[in-house]
């Protein structure tokens, strides 16, 4: 792996970047403010996005054939919002909630109660199947279903409203069917929240995993 110059890229004020570097599908440039920016391309992808994660770089992914200037482009455009964002997921993480190792122990025993029969109080009503469920001390996400259609979930669920433990719940569920979130993923789990997959996936957002 080695340092690159940036070349002909105009696009980019390259007194903001402090260096370059490139390795297999890979690109990174570190800016004197945001930090680091690691681009990906990605074969499947069909468009340009830029995403922000708590303790994460800002990650852009882009199709194999789009070039890394018009990726640029792109950030060079979105830096205002990137900034903004920036800043918020560092209000938050100054204000997560920490857990004691007591806390901990106590969601740990409420959802292994409480969750595999609301699982299967749900799996029962709207005809679904499953293998086994796991329940977990796991910051990196809510749930996940797994090939073989065995169900993960978080402890922190237990801090979140009944109706939202119940979005995600079926959220997995739905998994068991379809692998991915195409139109009918969505189609299914809007069927079984009453049409508010989208609302319900919005307040979602209001959440995070990293903040427990």
């Amino acid at each position: 792996m080695g340092f690159l110059g940036f070349g002909a890229n105009r696009l980019l004020n390259t007194g903001d970047f402090l260096m370059e570097k490139r390795e297999g599908n890979k690109r990174s440039l570190l800016h004197k403010e945001i930090g680091e920016i690691v681009y990906t391309k990605v074969k499947h992808s069909r468009n340009i996005r830029i995403a922000l994660r708590p303790g994460k770089p800002v990650s852009v992914t882009l199709p194999c054939h789009v070039s890394y200037a018009e990726a640029d482009k792109l950030v060079c455009e979105k830096m205002a919002w990137i900034r903004e964002e920036l800043q918020k997921i560092r209000e938050y993480e100054q204000n997560r909630q920490q857990f004691s190792d007591e806390d901990t122990e106590r969601f740990r025993r409420q959802a292994k109660q409480l969750l595999p029969k609301r699982v299967e109080t749900l799996a029962a009503r709207y005809g679904f199947t499953y293998n086994k469920i796991s329940i977990k001390n796991i910051h990196s996400r809510w749930g996940s279903c797994s090939v073989q259609n065995n169900l993960n979930f978080s402890i922190y669920l237990m801090c979140l409203p009944d109706d939202l433990v119940d979005y995600v719940i079926l959220h997995e569920l739905c998994h068991t069917l379809h692998k991915n979130h195409g139109p009918k993923f969505w189609a299914l789990l809007d069927a079984v929240t009453g049409g508010k997959a989208r609302e319900q996936a919005a307040l979602m957002r209001r959440y995070s995993t990293q903040m427990f």
